[in-house]
């Protein structure tokens, strides 16, 4: 279902929200254009795709890659840096080494961190798709446009590259999140075992499929901005709920 705008979704007199980067993120890391691209503000929606994507890309670790994903943001027409590296052993790292009582945190930890991305999924596709929509009636009004100026047409297709590019990268995060999850879940199947491996291994299969069903969309609607992703799901299970059968000896 595409997001709706209501009252709620705005600040004083329809002023919009301020958004989640304001504070956070230099301005010119994502309102507003690097060097060559839009000078035209965002729009609502826009500004709606921005935030979204922050909680996709953002390291899920504390502050592991953060000047990398910072410097991201920087959307040109190749991949930005912070889309072509990734360290998926980051995040298992975390959960190993943070002080815990017992086992049952990490676990807990990963369940809920993998249930809680897999929420922000769909709305992400919605706004995305929306956002792409809205670019395409864009750049088919152009040519109805009198006095259109070369810096105009500069500007429309420059925003349009940048939503696409957006939505390009939360694509290829997604699948950096399913791998980083991957990889922590079999770390700690190793070094701390326990029967919670199979809740987690289920949570591990529903982001799985989430990430799967958001990718014909995401590719759609990325527009130029999407290229292929080699990927290796689905894998094989990891752990099971069948019992472990006694070793009888004679």
């Amino acid at each position: 279902m595409i997001a709706t705008f209501s009252p709620a979704c705005a600040g004083d007199f329809g002023r919009p929200k301020p958004s989640l980067f304001d504070g956070l993120i230099p301005p010119q890391f994502w309102k507003g254009p690097v060097t060559g691209y839009s000078g035209f503000p965002l729009t609502n929606l826009e500004e709606e795709l921005r935030d979204r994507s922050y909680a996709l890309i953002r390291p899920n670790e504390p502050r592991g890659n953060w000047n990398l994903y910072i410097a991201g943001f920087q959307l040109a027409h190749l991949l930005p840096p912070g889309m072509t590296d990734y360290d998926h052993t980051e995040y298992a790292r975390m959960l190993l080494l943070t002080p815990a009582r017992s086992e049952a945190s990490s676990y807990n930890r990963l369940i809920d961190d993998m249930a809680a991305e897999g929420t922000l999924i769909g709305p992400f596709v919605a706004v995305a798709c929306a956002v792409a929509d809205l670019d395409q009636k864009r750049v088919r009004s152009l040519v109805y446009v009198g006095e259109l100026n070369e810096s105009e047409a500069g500007n429309a297709f420059g925003r349009v590259r940048e939503n696409g590019m957006v939505t390009a990268w939360v694509r290829r995060a997604l699948y950096w999140r399913l791998g980083s999850y991957r990889y922590a879940l079999e770390r700690l199947v190793i070094a701390v075992p326990s029967g919670l491996a199979v809740g987690a291994e289920r949570a591990l299969k529903r982001f799985e499929a989430q990430v799967l069903q958001a990718d014909v969309p995401l590719t759609r609607c990325a527009g130029d901005g999407a290229y292929a992703l080699v990927t290796d799901v689905p894998a094989p299970p990891l752990v099971t709920d069948v019992p472990v059968r006694p070793l009888v000896t004679k």
